[in-house]
């Protein structure tokens, strides 16, 4: 078999920074949503910022990806005895060949049982070289639900796109691999698993979206910002404060002005709308918590427990010098207000 990708470097060698650092050399399969526009967390600009080392990555996971990563063996585990298959793991990123850009961290493979790898357990393998012949399936682990709300999008044997798209991704680089199995455990349903095969157009697909996003992180060249909080995040940290300075516009951002200055009108209106039909439904719901219709629950309006705040304008004048030792200075936001057209 021609080989199809490469192995960058051993996971199990490497620390978090260097980890990171190893990230930022390509698109790994996290990244594959984004770029297509599915993630409701990153944009492709964020990203852009992210790989052009214009930004740094500070997240340093939570609860859920702590979860995540500590029942991601287990997980694999009950999977291979479950299902009876030859399940191994081997620590290594992987690089794509025809595509030297495109990078893959993956968690398990599903291989031709032999005596070296026996079904029904996870074996543990050193060197990619040893198994490579022998992958018929990529295997992903996923947790979901376990903190927080499990996503709607596994319910009807479903399969959250962002992970469509990282196993997508993941055959792009193996190129000879075009099966991926799901197996997630998921809060309330237990060990669900899904099996998609991916098509040769939409590899492809993926292939060129890539290549265009890699393009423009080498040139510079910027996406545009789609607005998402990440967006906004990425934006305040490049320029957190104004300068004395004007800028002028040309006939595109003139344009867009006009466009965001008709979307606030638009928006205005809608929310004063929206104002209007609350304030209807409270005054028709009057104490009740719930509202229904013919047995259906329409909406609910709950009282929250109560909580409890400082008095911070009494603290002030009744007791200054106590107040002043807590006082920290932040930095003035900067407030974007739209001059007579």
């Amino acid at each position: 078999m021609t080989k199809k990708c490469k192995v960058l470097y051993r996971t199990d060698q490497l620390t978090r920074e260097e980890w990171l650092n190893a990230r930022r050399e390509g698109i790994g399969g996290s990244d594959a949503g984004v770029i297509l526009g599915l993630s409701r967390f990153a944009s492709p600009y964020s990203l852009w910022v992210e790989k052009s080392g214009l930004a740094t990555d500070t997240f340093e996971g939570n609860e859920a990806t702590q979860w995540g990563n500590d029942l991601e063996p287990v997980i694999a585990a009950r999977y291979a005895k479950t299902y009876n298959k030859a399940v191994v793991a081997v620590p290594v990123m992987l690089q794509s060949i025809a595509n030297p850009f495109m990078l893959a961290n993956v968690d398990f493979f599903i291989v031709t049982p032999s005596e070296l790898y026996p079904e029904g357990v996870v074996t543990h393998v050193e060197e990619f070289e040893q198994v490579e012949e022998s992958i018929i399936a990529i295997l992903e682990v996923k947790t979901n639900g376990l903190v927080g709300r499990a996503s709607r999008e596994w319910d009807n044997n479903g399969i959250p796109k962002t992970y469509e798209a990282q196993g997508l991704h993941y055959c792009a680089v193996l190129h000879w691999v075009d099966v991926v199995v799901f197996a997630a455990l998921i809060g309330g349903s237990g060990l669900q698993v899904r099996e998609r095969l991916y098509k040769y157009d939409e590899v492809q697909h993926l292939i060129d979206a890539e290549r265009a996003f890699w393009r423009s992180v080498q040139d510079g060249n910027a996406p545009e910002p789609l607005g998402l909080d990440a967006d906004f995040d990425i934006l305040k940290s490049q320029y957190p404060i104004s300068e004395p300075v004007s800028v002028e516009a040309d006939d595109f951002l003139y344009d867009t002005v006009h466009e965001y200055r008709r979307a606030k009108m638009h928006q205005e209106a809608a929310e004063q709308l929206v104002k209007e039909l609350r304030a209807k439904i409270e005054a028709s719901i009057g104490f009740a918590s719930e509202l229904t219709f013919e047995g259906r629950t329409l909406l609910t309006y709950k009282s929250n427990k109560p909580g409890v705040k400082v008095d911070t304008k009494r603290l002030v004048e009744e007791n200054p010098e106590l107040a002043d030792r807590y006082k920290v200075e932040t930095p003035g936001a900067r407030v974007l207000r739209l001059k007579e057209d």
